[in-house]
């Protein structure tokens, strides 16, 4: 009797074990963008409170890369690529208070790089001089990464740093174009711009871009 007693006990502690990993499979899938935003959400703050002037230096020694073709969606693996983005050195970091947006720049257009921050898109760019371009990810979660440039107006302030100095401008134009537009990157002869480009939604296969123009002030 108590031999099966015990056989009962452990079929039942078994179900009991299943049904919760299947509960938690089960959130797990439910909530997994939700998961996946926090957790880029977290890197990308960790990142940013990082940055230091030594880490500037050799981030700027770097080789970025600058083919766009290699610029992909963040994948299912976006958890494992953001930790080794937070491993990389930044070059400075992006801050637009009015919508909340605070990361940190990588130079060049990394895919793991991308998935916590912005990416230069021209090798031989400073702060302060020229257009100043960076491109960052519309994700499906309108708080994360470049994805709160849906709602970026004309005024607004957008600061960039690079540990050393800190650069304001202040937005000019919001508009949207074909993927093909690649003029918007370009320098404007006397002008100290900051462009930002970003998808013109989170959806796959998006080819419209979102480009916010902003004027240097200081």
């Amino acid at each position: 009797m108590a031999k099966k007693q015990k056989k009962h006990w452990i079929k039942r502690i078994f179900s009991y074990v299943v049904i919760v990993l299947i509960l938690i499979i089960g959130l797990g899938l439910v909530f997994n963008s939700q998961i996946e935003s926090f957790w880029l959400g977290m890197q990308s703050n960790q990142k940013v409170s990082s940055i230091s002037k030594n880490e500037v230096k050799k981030g700027e020694k770097k080789q970025g890369n600058y083919d766009f073709s290699n610029v992909k969606s963040v994948s299912g693996n976006a958890i494992t690529e953001s930790e080794k983005a937070r491993k990389e050195n930044a070059i400075g970091k992006i801050t637009i208070p009015a919508l909340k947006i605070n990361l940190p720049i990588f130079k060049g257009l990394d895919s793991e790089n991308l998935t916590i921050g912005a990416g230069t898109m021209k090798a031989d760019q400073k702060m302060g001089q020229g257009n100043y371009v960076l491109a960052g990810h519309h994700m499906k979660d309108p708080n994360v990464l470049f994805s709160p440039l849906a709602k970026a107006k004309e005024g607004q302030l957008i600061k960039l740093s690079n540990a050393s100095k800190t650069y304001k401008y202040k937005i000019s134009k919001v508009k949207v174009v074909p993927e093909t537009d690649v003029s918007v990157i370009n320098d404007v002869p006397g002008k100290k711009e900051l462009t930002l480009v970003t998808c013109a939604s989170g959806n796959p296969g998006e080819t419209r871009r979102i480009i916010v123009t902003a004027d240097l002030e200081k």
